[in-house]
């Protein structure tokens, strides 16, 4: 399995003209600062929006 390699912060996600991307769980959910891969990103906001917290490592 090959690794994503590109990583975003918060504010490229929400300056994204992609439609799947609500701006406002993006503001809520993401960190200023850290970056994401996409997939790190949709997983993050999938689990706010079904309730679910993260683990901590």
């Amino acid at each position: 399995m090959q690794e994503e390699r590109n990583v975003y912060e918060k504010e490229q996600f929400l300056k994204s003209k992609n439609k799947k991307w609500n701006k406002d769980v993006v503001q809520a959910v993401l960190k200023e600062g850290k970056q994401y891969s996409k997939k790190e990103a949709e997983r993050l906001v999938k689990m706010y929006l079904e309730g679910k917290r993260e683990r901590r490592r």
